[in-house]
């Protein structure tokens, strides 16, 4: 995920330093942090960040806002003196010094996430996210543990999310504390065409290294939305996130669904040796000729899930199975590598 850039500037060592091991401790994965101890630096810098944190440097900062364009959010302690007039306007905004963490995150979150920015509806980027999609045509039960295999394999070099598509895939049992949102809202802002850093992040959860996305709980609208949706909401999560592997868990296929695997740089069809599954493949690559997409099947990677003698007890157990046996270093043998980002 995109870390969000947050340049600090204040006065006083001891609260930097005190603010600074807070934020590393508990919100690292959610900010990059930028410190200085000199209003200067950031006059004469032109590294661009998301927000400006700063404080007891009053004059300083009003000349720092008057070249920098971006956020300031400046701490006084409200109890011992009044809001100077002179910066209570324009970008930058006031808030209290000596108040929660979690509040000043809240403050933080505030000064980027009401800024409505438009999605660009230009097809999926030329970037350095690679897109892997996961269908199967039989026992697809064996998904979601097969894609947080995989997930947490490339995680351990790579930054990596979760794109739920797959209807009831029992991922809400996988993590314990879900994000606020999930598909729908990011479907809706891909529909609408604007998004907010605020709600884009509210709709991620997060286990372990990997990042999930989760699916829709009115699962008819999966179907439901066009592929310009998916087109639109894939094009946000590769240009804004920032992840170098984008993991689609594929379940009934919605209006422009090859047009949509075509976007993908692979394909990984979940399989059983079976007449059965056998033609159902047949038949699928039939259909991708049909529809002109031949030279989809060449992204395709056939993987034979192994076949289950004992009862699954849970699915982190399963994943733990399948990372470290001979299934794991399988699903390594056709893992995406990118460059690293950066």
């Amino acid at each position: 995920m995109r870390k969000i850039r947050l340049a600090l500037c204040i006065g006083e060592p001891e609260y930097q330093t005190r603010l600074t091991s807070c934020m590393l401790t508990y919100y690292k994965s959610q900010f990059e942090l930028f410190l200085f101890s000199d209003p200067q630096q950031l006059w004469e810098g032109q590294q661009e960040y998301d927000v400006i944190l700063c404080g007891d440097y009053p004059d300083e900062i009003c000349s720092v806002a008057q070249k920098r364009m971006e956020p300031i959010l400046y701490l006084i302690d409200t109890e011992e003196q009044d809001p100077p007039e002179d910066l209570c306007e324009g970008h930058i905004r006031i808030t209290e010094k000596y108040q929660e963490i979690t509040t000043l995150v809240d403050e933080i979150m505030s000064c980027i996430g009401g800024e409505v920015r438009e999605v660009c509806d230009r097809g999926f980027l030329s970037a350095k996210t690679k897109v892997t999609a996961v269908y199967s045509l039989a026992e697809n039960e064996y998904q979601m543990p097969f894609i947080a295999t995989m997930a947490s394999i490339l995680a351990d070099e790579q930054s990596v999310l979760v794109l739920d598509l797959q209807e009831n895939s029992g991922l809400s049992q996988l993590i314990e504390s879900p994000s606020k949102y999930g598909l729908e809202e990011l479907m809706v802002m891909a529909e609408s065409g604007t998004y907010s850093n605020k709600r884009l992040q509210a709709c991620i959860s997060h286990k372990d290294k990997v990042d999930y996305i989760f699916s829709a709980e009115s699962t008819e609208c999966i179907s439901e939305a066009s592929v310009s949706t998916y087109t639109k909401m894939m094009q946000l999560l590769k240009s804004e996130m920032n992840y170098e592997v984008i993991l689609v868990n594929l379940g009934s296929r919605f209006t422009g669904f090859f047009e949509f695997l075509y976007q993908c740089n692979q394909v990984i069809l979940l399989q059983r040796k079976s007449g059965l599954c056998q033609w159902r493949e047949y038949e699928l690559v039939e259909e991708m000729k049909r529809r002109g997409y031949t030279a989809l099947l060449d992204r395709m990677v056939p993987m034979e899930v192994p076949l289950m003698t004992g009862i699954v007890t849970s699915c982190e157990r399963l994943v733990e199975q399948w990372k470290w046996n001979e299934f794991g270093d399988r699903i390594r043998g056709v893992t995406p590598k990118v460059a690293k980002i950066g």
